[in-house]
């Protein structure tokens, strides 16, 4: 008797389990468009599983695994060019990186001394034509200098280094050669460097101008692509642009000479300025 109420429960709760299992078969292949679809779960997701739609098998969380949706977007045809076109221009200003320096055994004299010839140097910019909102430092340092000795063989204090560097700028490049001797007869005894450049307003032009041109002989490589293989040219789909400037300079150090008697104006004469622009373009093919 009791073996017989045991088995009667057992038995009810092994045709649940026969229905629950069908049931969710029959609702698996309703989503997957009455199409059975075999997946390979590992053992520790089994419990969580769940199908969403028909397509690629994607990952949405910590454990539950589902079907994203199928893409069926067409993929964009492209036809990718690029257009690149140097403008040049002649120099409208300069540049001139010059400096004073000057040794002494005691800090405060170097300073001291360097402060005069500059003044010097800053008064002789300004009766040649240069404006004093065109001349500023653009460094100055204190440092204690060293040389070596064979006897007794160790670096000992010459002074104290005071370097002042100031930059000016010159509009009128006619006087470029005639401000560099000015500044060396005033005192300067560095000039590292003499550059050139254009007005703010020079330079977008030119920038503006090499962009246009450069993105219209993009287009037209591309025009010339789609007509050799027999397809048309379409919409915009990205552009970028990257550009580069070049302006002459010129990098040597004009000592003072011992004697700065009259002498030939120092020559200087700049090249041309380069603005280079590449347009990377890519169209779609129609």
């Amino acid at each position: 008797m009791v073996e017989k109420n045991i088995i009667l429960p057992v038995s009810i709760i092994a045709a649940a389990l026969i229905i629950v299992a069908g049931f969710g078969f029959f609702t698996l292949n309703q989503l997957a468009g009455q199409e059975s679809i075999v997946v390979q779960i590992p053992g520790y997701l089994e419990k969580t599983t769940s199908v969403q739609n028909e397509g690629s098998l994607s990952n949405l969380g910590d454990n539950v695994v589902s079907f994203a949706a199928a893409d069926s977007d067409e993929k964009l045809r492209l036809i990718s060019v690029s257009g690149t076109v140097t403008k040049t221009a002649s120099p409208e200003l300069a540049y001139i990186t010059l400096s004073i320096e000057t040794l002494d055994k005691s800090a405060s004299k170097s300073q001291s001394d360097n402060a005069v010839q500059a003044n010097q140097v800053i008064n002789a910019l300004e009766n040649a034509g240069i404006a004093t909102g065109d001349i500023e430092t653009s460094s100055y340092n204190v440092r204690e200098e060293f040389e070596w000795t064979e006897y007794p063989r160790k670096s000992v204090s010459v002074g104290y280094k005071t370097t002042n560097t100031i930059r000016v700028k010159v509009r009128n490049l006619g006087q470029v050669g005639n401000v560099i001797d000015t500044v060396v007869n005033a005192g300067a005894n560095n000039i590292s460097n003499v550059s050139f450049g254009l007005t703010n307003e020079t330079e977008a032009a030119l920038r503006t101008a090499a962009l246009k041109d450069a993105s219209e002989n993009a287009r037209i490589k591309a025009q010339s692509i789609a007509s050799g293989l027999g397809i048309g040219v379409g919409q915009v789909y990205s552009a970028s642009e990257s550009s580069n400037y070049s302006a002459p300079s010129y990098a040597r150090n004009y000592a003072m000479a011992e004697d700065s008697g009259a002498a030939a104006p120092t020559p200087i004469t700049p090249g041309d300025i380069e603005f280079s622009a590449t347009v990377s373009v890519q169209f779609e093919i129609q």
